[in-house]
Order: structure tokens, then sequence, then C-alpha cells
């Protein structure tokens, strides 16, 4: 932002000075003296800001965190059920099956 300030600063005093003459023709000294009072000021300008930098703080102090161990209840897991009268396990299926003399337990 100050850059900008300053650089529309130039701008201006450059636009008020008025074209520049190697013989001295052209008009009387108001040009120089507009353009002398404006760097003058720009300078100033620049000096102030320098002079009032921007205050310094101090980190925050900040508390540190506890950490506590969480407590965990032991899971309840469901009891499988029995299985129903009649009926075996069939390892190949990974269900109950009907018992009969074409199935064997464990297979």
């Amino acid at each position: 932002m100050k850059r900008a300030a300053v650089a529309l600063v130039m701008i201006g005093s450059l636009s008020v000075a008025g074209q520049a003459s190697a013989h001295g023709h052209g008009g009387g000294d108001g040009g120089a003296i507009v353009g002398a009072l404006i760097g003058g000021a720009v300078l100033g300008a620049i000096v102030g800001s320098a002079a009032n930098a921007a205050p310094v703080y101090q980190a925050p102090v900040y508390a540190q965190p506890v950490y506590t161990q969480p407590v965990y209840a032991e899971p309840a897991y469901a009891q499988p059920a029995p299985p129903p009268p009649g009926y075996c396990f069939d390892n190949y299926r990974r269900a109950y099956v009907p018992c009969g003399p074409a199935y064997a337990p464990g297979y």
C-alpha cells in the first residue's frame, strides 16, 4: 500500500513539473518549485514511515495439553446361536444343513 502511494505521488509530481528544457526556455521556476515541494513531501513520507515501524509483539504463551489415556470398555460379543435340532454345520457351505446320511459333520 505504501509503495503504491509513493508511486502515485511520483507520477503526480512528474506530471506537474512539466517538460524539461535544455536551454532554459519554456517558463519560469514555478515547475521546479512545485517539483521540489512534492519531492520533499515524498521524502518526508518515506522517512516518517521508516521511523514509525510496526510494533513487535511477543509470541503468545500456550498451555501444554494434558494427555490422558482413554478408558475403553471391554466389547461385548454376541454368543453364537446354537444349531437348530437336526442340523449340522457344513464347512464347505459355511452354513447349517440338515444332518443325514448324505451329510457328514465336519465336511
